[in-house]
């Protein structure tokens, strides 16, 4: 799979997760909750009211808050910086979970427009413990072809949070923890942070 294909499948496996409320957390398994969440989250991208150009902005924000709480966005930003995470500040860590939560926002959210009528599918749960779970499911395209994704959630007093997605193998925390590695390994954390918030900067406009 190329790097196109991987980053739209990556898309569709998290922009899919909308719509979820908070009091189910406690009472739905991860499997459960993933597939109830996926189908309100074609409700909204289906919904006809959202529909055109001109209702791109209100489509957004929508998909957005309702996609947020399913994410532990600390979780994913710990683990995207890897062994840089320890040597920051409390200050640092909340700047760069802000700055890496806005990464996934504009880098995801922002293709909802290509949604064509791909079909999602659960596969299995499983949990290991009581405090890791993974929910594999496949999504099916227009076109016949299947995209493995798998949901890897993390339980925090009860609430079950996904901490990361894996598209035909290939982690989505993963690939940005190589991209922010590579970039310490020629320049210091306050470039990287200054790297971050220009491309925020350039997405976002």
């Amino acid at each position: 799979m190329n790097k196109r294909k991987v980053i739209s499948s990556m898309f569709y496996g998290v922009v899919l997760l909308i719509g979820m409320s908070p009091f189910l957390w406690a009472a739905e398994t991860p499997g459960t909750l993933v597939m109830e969440t996926i189908d309100r989250g074609l409700t909204v991208l289906k919904d006809p009211s959202l529909k055109g150009a001109e209702k791109a902005q209100e489509r957004r924000q929508r998909l957005w808050k309702e996609i947020s709480p399913i994410f532990d966005f600390e979780e994913m930003s710990k683990r995207a910086l890897g062994q840089h995470w320890k040597k920051r500040s409390p200050e640092e860590k909340k700047e760069f979970v802000e700055l890496f939560t806005n990464i996934l926002k504009d880098a995801y959210i922002g293709k909802t427009d290509t949604y064509s009528g791909e079909k999602i599918v659960f596969i299995k749960d499983k949990q290991d413990g009581k405090d890791y779970a993974s929910v594999q499911t496949k999504i099916i395209t227009n076109t016949g072809a299947v995209v493995l994704v798998e949901y890897r959630m993390l339980s925090n007093a009860g609430k079950w949070q996904i901490y990361d997605v894996i598209i035909e193998g290939v982690s989505l925390v993963n690939n940005y923890r190589s991209q922010f590695n590579n970039i310490l390994m020629k320049s210091s954390y306050n470039e990287l942070v200054q790297k971050i918030k220009e491309k925020n900067g350039k997405e976002a406009t």
